[in-house]
């Protein structure tokens, strides 16, 4: 008897540590982005705090190489006196500061007009780099969250590869012990990872637009001019060309001349084009129109508030926040159903007594008949399953991808959005590579395993004859045994998760010669103080004939063959049967 878990071939091992070493290496790469910035821009906090005097400020359609984007850049000159000496600056501070909004640059023309006095930050090593604006102070906390999945990566890799120094065997089963703490944090961080990524994302992309388009009702509705319209068109490396419709127009609030380039609360950009050239055509260059201008900051105007079809794109980011509240409602108030005395004797009580539904029972009309066994889950089905799964979630991960990456082109970069991203995108990786592990998977060599008799009792004996069809010659060890395991149901309110804990392994077979692996058949017992197959309402016994074929350089065979263990027959039982019956045996439904 053994409770070990099943082991682990090399090939899943090493497939695994790719996994968590790409999970690892992507949370290290945006450490060193993310440590760069900080860096930079905790040094301007040493830098000497000097007057000056700004120059000309505007905002402006094209980057600093003239280039003409999406984006509107706040262009500033100002002049200060360092050391005796008289320098001009252009920078706001260390990035170049872009808006697709054309009101936030406008706020910081306001902030700095010409010929207004104001402090730069000078760097007293080189006195020719001043900014106005210095780094965050709280941006390096965003360290915090990149470390995470190098740590997640870390530990994956070690617990893969860490030297089994616990071998002795677990007899208190699953209903007797409590929730792992281990499992509970993993569970409690993974959750919480969700639970915080979706609910900023759901704040950005739906509930901030719905709070403007709210607060939007009271705004005044005053004339503009449609200054320029267009749509402009972005192509990203892979992904074709997304577009966004820009709109310029100015309108008068308070005695002075504003400018604004908001068509809608939720903006941005995505593929498809039609509906954006419709948008455009109805408010050409020269029309006019009326405009909703927010009292508070008349920079900030809008030309429809009101609900848009694209603003259900703001529900996906739900979908995280679901799981991960889940998850943490399972991990944080789960509660173990365990398998009660009373209840195991109520269906220990009903055997033959239309119980089948708890404990197989016998059948007399079946002698030592052989049995064909079928698999829990097909190589082919196993690929079908994690390539749909993957289709899906990749599908939605890639709508922010798309404009993570057009940040990148055309700035500014959303470096928060990126990191919230990470785990997303690294599970999509994931489950890309799984379904490309079950891929290579259908191409490996097929067990067929027949048993005699169809089931066996407690203390029974049982023959098992297996043929491996297909490229057996890649095969460098097989190794077939008998597990038995309790399989305990977690609940808390409609949700469930299910723990498992192999409780007896008995080898069948463990062969290492490619005309032994072929074909072979195997003897084995089932030792009488074990406990029979058992489907509960939240517990199941479970015995099955594992399959694990090691293959070198590619994934492994991995395969389970359900079967059913009767409870040991009674002595009522034997006298009742016959020279006929032969004990014959029956797996019920």
């Amino acid at each position: 008897m053994s409770t070990s878990k099943a082991p682990v071939g090399v090939g899943a091992r090493v497939f695994a540590s790719v996994f968590f070493l790409f999970f690892m290496g992507l949370g290290l790469f945006f450490c060193g982005l993310i440590a760069r910035e900080a860096v930079a821009g905790l040094r301007t906090w040493t830098w000497t705090k000097k007057a000056c005097e700004i120059v000309s400020s505007e905002v402006r359609e094209v980057d600093s190489q003239r280039r003409k984007t999406s984006n509107y850049y706040f262009q500033v000159r100002y002049s200060y006196d360092f050391g005796g000496h008289s320098y001009i600056s252009d920078r706001y501070q260390l990035k170049p500061t872009a808006f697709q909004d054309y009101g936030k640059a406008a706020r910081l023309i306001e902030l700095y007009r010409p010929e207004s006095a104001t402090l730069c930050y000078v760097n007293p090593v080189n006195p020719t780099e001043a900014v106005l604006k210095r780094g965050n102070l709280l941006f390096p906390l965003a360290l915090l969250f990149p470390l995470i999945f190098v740590m997640i990566g870390v530990l994956g890799v070690y617990s893969l590869w860490r030297p089994k120094l616990d071998t002795s065997p677990r007899t208190k089963p699953i209903s007797d012990q409590g929730l792992r703490t281990t499992g509970r944090s993993v569970g409690v961080l993974f959750s919480l990872v969700f639970t915080v990524v979706g609910s900023v994302l759901l704040y950005t992309f739906l509930l901030r637009p719905c709070f403007k388009i709210l607060s939007a009702r009271h705004w005044p509705a005053v004339p503009c001019v449609i200054l320029s319209s267009d749509v402009r068109s972005h192509r990203d490396s892979g992904h074709g060309a997304i577009y966004s419709v820009n709109i310029l127009y100015g309108y008068e609030f308070g005695g002075r001349e504003f400018k604004a380039n908001r068509y809608d609360f939720m903006g941005g950009s995505s593929s498809g084009s039609g509906a954006k050239y419709s948008i455009v055509a109805q408010h050409p260059p020269g029309s006019r129109t009326v405009c909703y201008v927010n009292p508070a900051d008349p920079a900030e105007a809008v030309l429809k508030r009101g609900f848009t079809p694209t603003m259900w794109l703001g529900l996906i980011p739900l979908v995280f926040v679901l799981v991960g509240a889940v998850g943490l409602s399972s991990t944080l108030r789960g509660s173990k159903l365990i398998l009660s005395s009373q209840s195991y004797s109520t269906a220990v009580a009903g055997f033959g007594f239309g119980m089948s539904e708890v404990v197989p029972k016998l059948d007399p009309m079946i002698a030592n008949e052989p049995l064909t066994l079928k698999p829990v889950a097909p190589p082919r089905s196993k690929f079908i399953a994690a390539a749909l799964f993957a289709l899906f979630w990749n599908g939605i991960v890639s709508v922010f991808v798309v404009n993570i990456i057009k940040s990148w082109h055309f700035g500014p970069f959303e470096l928060f959005l990126a990191l919230f991203l990470i785990p997303f995108v690294v599970i999509g990786l994931g489950t890309i590579a799984a379904a490309a592990y079950f891929l290579l998977a259908l191409f490996n060599p097929r067990p067929r395993l027949t048993i005699r008799p169809a089931a066996v009792p407690l203390g029974g004996t049982f023959h098992v004859n297996w043929e491996i069809s297909g490229r057996t010659d890649v095969l460098r060890r097989l190794r077939i045994s008998l597990e038995g395991r309790e399989e305990a149901t977690y609940q808390s309110g409609k949700n469930t998760a299910t723990d498992k804990n192999v409780f007896a392994r008995l080898e069948i077979a463990d062969v290492g010669v490619v005309p032994a692996m072929r074909s072979g058949d195997g003897t084995v017992t089932v030792p009488d103080n074990l406990m029979h197959s058992f489907t509960g309402s939240h517990n199941k016994i479970v015995w099955a004939i594992r399959v694990h074929g090691e293959i070198d350089h590619w994934p492994d065979i991995n395969e389970d063959f359900p079967i059913k263990v009767l409870p040991a027959a009674t002595p009522n039982q034997e006298c009742t049967r016959t020279e006929t019956d032969e004990e014959r045996l029956q797996i019920s439904s």
